[in-house]
């Protein structure tokens, strides 16, 4: 263990150049996340006036088993090319390593395919016959899916942001626009944005491995053993946690299934999925950036450097995030109002709830940074069981009786309970030290934005155009708060107008 000593010296010049790096590429990662929430947007509504609730239903609990098979075949294996990609290469292994990662992976995903649909097929007479009509379309998006995360995983992991938001923009794009021409014009039901995934993954993946290939060799003989040695002992404590991280965000799915009835999956899981969403815009362009370049600071510059890295990157994500979170909140009944049908108005408040989850899931990637740089996967796994085991364990006891509310409060504890565990055993490794006093301004803001939104809902009627004002009115009171309250440095308001200047100057290039 190499934790800060008070007398380590710290880079700061380090600390600010890869301070800056990071948040050019959360500048590139901004829209990876944008465009899903946009499409989101369009594809809700149409889909939710497509596709009964029993049938979205079905979707969600299919979607939930191969969602369990990429945390068995894929997931793993992408945390683990990310953890070695710059030890590798560091070390010269790079070509063998991709090649390792790449075949590993689609060996993988071949065998979890063969699994899923021998499964399905031994106990078609027990399944659902709307699940069981699913399956085919949903072992091809799961092979095809899954294949492309990793490879594009990789892509991130090498810190070659430009190339990954270019491929997952044009995948959120096209698998989008594929699902829509499935669902509303073919009238496939759920089984239209299955197969919309499936087409625009496999047309995808080509173009992806080519920008792999620049990396390393895409051979099945330049597989290495003890390469593939070195990413399972790190991947294989990885595979249960990513079944009990499953079985927190899933599980309740099944409970509410059992209790009372697809309808009601359906109308939890849009709603759900909306909250994942919106919240995800801006914690994932975050995230994205974070963990690869923790581990290069780490790898490069040490503990010191890499502990003021993951504290500055804490304060960052509340800047970006609480605001969003306490908006959403505010609007979450008029939101849900305007982007689906009547049948599922009834879910709001689950919009908001998850939201919060997924505000402490992101919070959780930052706070378990230490524990992953320092390979701890074990300890990963073990805090991730005992909060799925509590999770499961109030669905079973509160669902029957509150409905799937109750489940989206049980999400919430579920996270507060990991990010506790979390933060107590990485500090051994890694202390996450958290900038109190750089909270209070952004805290400050958040509390007279959410105040100015809820005003606003009050004087508008429930329209598309109603929320865009209550958006850019959160957007203006917060900016201004935050300014009044003194939250924003010299130097962030420096990088933000040199992000400006440099986003003009793309805009404005002309061709020669």
């Amino acid at each position: 263990m190499e934790n800060h000593q008070p007398g380590e010296k710290i880079d700061t010049g380090t600390l600010t150049k890869a301070l800056r790096s990071a948040g050019s590429d959360a500048a590139r990662y901004i829209p990876v996340r944008f465009v899903p929430a946009l499409t989101s947007l369009i594809t809700v509504p149409l889909f939710t006036r497509a596709i009964d609730p029993a049938d979205y239903g079905a979707f969600y609990v299919i979607n939930a088993f191969l969602v369990l098979g990429a945390r068995v075949a894929a997931e793993s294996v992408a945390s683990a090319a990310i953890r070695f990609y710059w030890p590798s290469k560091k070390a010269g292994t790079l070509r063998s390593f991709i090649a390792t990662v790449v075949w590993s992976v689609v060996v993988a995903l071949g065998i979890a395919s063969a699994v899923i649909a021998g499964l399905a097929y031994l106990g078609r007479g027990h399944i659902d016959p709307l699940v069981m009509h699913l399956v085919p379309i949903g072992v091809a998006y799961f092979f095809m899916n899954y294949s492309l995360f990793v490879f594009m995983e990789v892509l991130r992991a090498a810190n070659r942001a430009r190339d990954y938001a270019r491929l997952s923009i044009v995948a959120t794009l096209l698998t989008n626009t594929l699902a829509v021409v499935f669902v509303v014009a073919l009238h496939w039901g759920a089984a239209g944005i299955l197969a919309g995934v499936a087409a625009g993954s496999a047309i995808m993946i080509p173009w992806t491995l080519s920008r792999l290939s620049t990396e390393g060799s895409l051979s099945p003989s330049d597989v290495r053993r003890d390469t593939l040695k070195e990413l399972v002992a790190f991947g294989a404590p990885l595979v249960p946690a990513g079944a009990a991280v499953w079985a927190l965000a899933f599980l309740d799915r099944f409970v509410i299934e059992g209790a009372r009835g697809s309808a009601e999956v359906g109308l939890y899981s849009t709603a759900y999925g909306l909250g994942e969403k919106i919240i995800q815009l801006v914690t994932l362009p975050l995230i994205l950036v974070m963990i690869p370049v923790l581990i290069k600071t780490y790898e490069e510059h040490g503990q010191p450097t890499a502990e003021r890295m993951q504290t500055q990157f804490t304060r960052y994500f509340a800047l970006a995030t609480l605001p969003l979170l306490a908006g959403l909140a505010v609007i979450a009944r008029d939101f849900m109002g305007v982007f689906t049908s009547s049948d599922y108005h009834e879910a709001y408040p689950v919009l908001a709830i998850i939201a919060g989850a997924t505000f402490l899931a992101g919070l959780l990637q930052v706070a378990s940074t230490g524990l992953t740089i320092h390979k701890q996967s074990k300890r990963i796994m073990a805090n991730t069981l005992v909060a799925t085991a509590v999770s499961l364990a109030l669905n079973i006891w509160l669902v029957p009786q509150y409905g799937y509310v109750a489940a989206a409060y049980n999400t919430v504890l579920a996270y507060v309970l990991l990010l506790a565990l979390t933060w107590a055993q990485s500090r051994p490794y890694m202390t996450w030290h958290l900038p109190w006093i750089g909270l209070l301004p952004i805290v400050g803001a958040t509390v007279v934005m959410a105040l100015t939104v809820w005003g606003v809902t009050l004087a508008l009627p429930e329209t598309v155009w109603a929320l865009l004002a209550e958006g850019l009115a959160g957007i203006a009171v917060y900016s201004l708060a935050l300014t009044a309250f003194g939250g924003v440095r010299s130097d962030e308001r420096a990088f933000v107008r040199d992000l400006a200047t440099s986003a003009r100057a793309r805009i404005s290039r002309r061709p020669s």
